[in-house]
């Protein structure tokens, strides 16, 4: 496609058999020996964020946690202290319970990467070989078959994306943590967490303002008072007040006194607006880090997504003195989201939130996006940089409006979509797909040859999905808008008439995908050339249309016929002639020409570990089925 857009052909991930695969459409993938052998969790695995150091009071709230049996749900307003409660609380039965760990579960797709990530943390082995459905599925095998784990769901929007979690996993303990106080009945128990009382907030003020040394905290209750006994909002006023000096009534005095406490976020918002006025006295940096960092998930964002220039790492610094942000030894930033929303909600009369201020930082958060995103989302290799940005991307997805996307972002979205997609994942992957459809037939055209792609990748996520009809339908309304807008013989066209027809393989419509994968590989021929690359492959696709008809012999004779004339024209080594030397073998083992299809094999495999490596999962099921075939 123009644009060096591909669609994806997305699969569900099935369990393969004795030689030990995963299968995904196109794709096999042979897992290494360490990978088949029984899940065992690691003694001591933890993976909790340690939240407020200066944690204080919450006895009930810890004693309640302690004594439950069943799932629990603890909800509150934003900034109340909910994470931190949970994280305390997780903290001490570390002790106790293997594995500890904590997901952030915005949506449903934070909650798969969470488990797909503790299945990575039990089987390192898994990293950059299962996909990311695949792992998700293990780590709820384990846990349902497990007990004295503790799993904490951190920030549940939408009760639906963990209800089928936690119906399965029933022998651990889950604690969930929420701004939703309702939906929740029969899911677990709700503990509300109210804001602190009033001697745990100026206790909570006391120990962050005197951290460093010993303050005047005269005026600490009125101060606490004001800010509505919030914990994020104390904590951000005592930061301040310890890193500068100020006692409580004269920050009182800059914070002022208007309106009472108001709501969560406006009481953060003036707490934050007193500390970026000091930082920005001497220098506006801090500032705008802190509105780029808005645009992202609130947990663990990479180093790869921080600006690459002089000042960052201070500015970093000064913002997590200030209790802004936390820092991790690992690079990466946390923010708390409560945070986050303040610093991207345009305020004209905030000059920290400008609206053009606002703006930039949105712009600044897309290109981040766009550079830091790994550029072959098929390769293994970049799965777990994938893991770590996906859920970035998908943040800034939820806070940005669409007609704000700029032309840096459809790139972006198609690389997140075929990883997604690629990865068993076709129900996120059609939600970016239709975003970027959206920008591009604002930026592009709807005709454009871009868009029209976007468009036939939407389609494949639904078939995959298991809505091939509608595929179907969209294919051939994409077909002929192609044909209209690039003409019949265009490369393009061509190649979504063979993505149609590939469409109707997944609705059954074998026949009907013959009887188009046929013309569409003569007119190639006629417009692209015999031995051009797309016939070729064309026609390896249509040995596999043969063989689910029923005509083995057939798809033999095809698929030698495209893999001996990729070999001659574009080489042994040419990543396409190896796919199709791989399908040919077997065609030939499933169509009872055993000898020939070892020899194949036999053949394969030292180019395979010349050209890809021996780990690389073409030589590993290349070397498992000669093996199969000669034992």
């Amino acid at each position: 496609m123009s644009g060096d857009v591909s669609a994806s052909g997305d699969r569900s991930v099935a369990a393969g058999g004795g030689i030990g695969s995963v299968y995904t459409g196109d794709r096999v993938t042979t897992l290494p020996p360490e990978a088949l052998r029984p899940v065992v969790c690691p003694p001591g695995l933890v993976n909790v964020p340690r939240k407020a150091a200066h944690f204080v009071g919450r006895t009930v709230e810890l004693d309640a946690l302690e004594s439950a049996e069943e799932p629990v749900v603890v909800c509150g307003l934003g900034g109340v202290g909910k994470s931190s409660l949970a994280a305390r609380w997780a903290l001490r039965q570390a002790p106790h319970r293997n594995p500890v760990w904590w997901i952030t579960a915005e949506s449903r797709a934070d909650v798969d990467a969470g488990l797909a990530a503790l299945a990575v943390a039990m089987q390192p082995a898994l990293v950059d070989v299962l996909p990311q459905e695949a792992l998700r599925e293990r780590a709820l095998q384990w846990l349902a078959a497990h007990d004295g784990w503790l799993l904490v769901l951190d920030n549940v929007t939408d009760p639906a994306d963990v209800e089928a979690l936690l119906a399965r996993t029933g022998r651990g303990r889950v604690v969930v943590t929420s701004r939703t106080t309702d939906a929740w009945y029969g899911i677990g128990r709700v503990l509300a967490l109210p804001v602190l009382p009033a001697p745990e907030a100026v206790e909570l003020f006391t120990r962050v303002a005197t951290h460093t040394g010993p303050r005047d905290t005269t005026g600490a209750e009125e101060l606490c008072e004001t800010l509505g006994q919030l914990p994020l909002a104390v904590e951000i006023a005592a930061a301040y007040c310890g890193r500068t000096a100020t006692p409580p009534l004269p920050y009182l005095a800059e914070l002022g006194r208007s309106g009472g406490p108001g709501s969560a976020e406006e009481a953060v918002a003036r707490t934050l607006r007193v500390t970026l006025d000091r930082l920005a006295a001497s220098d506006p940096y801090p500032g705008g880090l802190l509105r780029l960092l808005a645009w992202f998930a609130p947990d663990r964002i990479p180093g790869t997504l921080l600006p690459p220039v002089p000042g960052t790492r201070e500015a970093l610094g000064e913002l997590a003195a200030h209790s802004m942000v936390t820092l991790h030894e690992d690079g990466s930033v946390s923010v708390h989201r409560l945070v986050q929303a303040v610093a991207r909600r345009p305020d004209p009369g905030d000059p920290h939130r400008d609206p053009r201020l606002i703006g930039q930082a949105r712009r600044a958060a897309e290109a981040v996006l766009s550079q830091a995103a790994p550029f072959d989302t098929r390769e293994p290799a970049h799965w777990d940089a994938w893991r770590v940005l996906v859920p970035h991307v998908e943040a800034y997805l939820r806070h940005s409006e669409p007609a704000e996307d700029g032309k840096a972002l459809l790139g972006t979205l198609v690389a997140v979509g075929g990883y997604l997609g690629f990865n068993g994942l076709p129900e996120a992957a059609v939600g970016v797909y239709e975003r970027a459809v959206v920008g591009a037939e604002r930026l592009l055209g709807p005709g454009d040859p871009f868009t029209l792609a976007m468009r036939g990748a939407v389609a494949e996520c639904l078939a995959a999905l298991g809505h091939p009809e509608e595929a179907v339908e969209r294919m051939a309304e994409l077909v002929r808008s192609m044909t209209e807008a690039l003409g019949a013989d265009h490369r393009d066209t061509l190649l979504i008439r063979a993505a149609l027809a590939q469409s109707c393989v997944q609705a059954g419509l074998v026949g009907e995908a013959m009887r188009l994968q046929t013309k569409v590989v003569k007119d190639m021929d006629r417009v692209l050339g015999a031995r051009s690359m797309e016939v070729l492959v064309a026609y390896v696709a249509l040995a596999g249309m043969y063989e689910a008809a029923g005509l083995s012999r057939e798809a033999v004779v095809v698929c030698a016929y495209a893999t001996a004339e990729l070999r001659t024209h574009f080489g042994e080594e040419h990543l396409e002639a190896l796919n199709a030397r791989i399908n040919l073998a077997g065609l030939c083992a499933r169509a009872g020409e055993t000898g020939r299809a070892a020899a194949g094999y036999r053949d394969l495999l030292p180019v395979c570990v010349r050209v890809l490596g021996e780990r690389h999962p073409h030589t590993l099921l290349v070397a498992d089925a000669l093996a199969e075939l000669t034992h």
